[in-house]
């Protein structure tokens, strides 16, 4: 499994810009993003590629980002339970809980908020920071 892309941005709208490296601090987040150092049960939006999948099936393309997340992995982190942890490049990240929908994503397609709700994404706190990459592999750890 590996991160897709990584995306931070201090701004307040959708999407978030990407970057090829994101540095990760413990119990702040993502350097440079519109959320770091806010809430750190919340301080990292992990988005799996599926999440864009199933929008395209409904005829909603969107561009990476857009969902304002963090990190877009290739699977669905859905499938894990909080308090599941991960290893991304150096980085270990414990999930917390899932991302409610906000309004924010109607500015793409109105439907979107209820098309995506309970499947936008999971949010995780940094347990250890480090720098991640693009294509760094992430690995599922037991919850604690």
């Amino acid at each position: 499994m590996r991160v897709l892309s990584l995306h931070a941005d201090a701004g307040s709208t959708l999407p978030k810009g990407a970057v090829e490296q994101a540095r990760l601090v413990e119990g702040m987040g993502v350097v440079g993003d519109r959320h770091f150092g806010k809430n750190p049960d919340q301080a990292v939006l992990i988005v799996g590629q599926s999440a864009y999948e199933y929008a395209e099936q409904a005829g909603i393309p969107l561009p990476p980002g857009a969902l304002g997340e963090n990190i877009r992995v290739d699977f669905d982190p859905h499938t894990l339970e909080s308090g599941a942890r991960l290893r991304v490049g150096p980085a270990l990240l414990e999930l917390t809980s899932a991302c409610t929908v906000c309004s924010s994503l109607s500015s793409f397609d109105l439907r979107l908020p209820k098309l995506l709700l309970g499947k936008r994404g999971l949010y995780a706190r940094v347990l250890q920071g480090g720098v991640v990459q693009v294509g760094d592999e992430v690995l599922i750890l037991e919850p604690r």
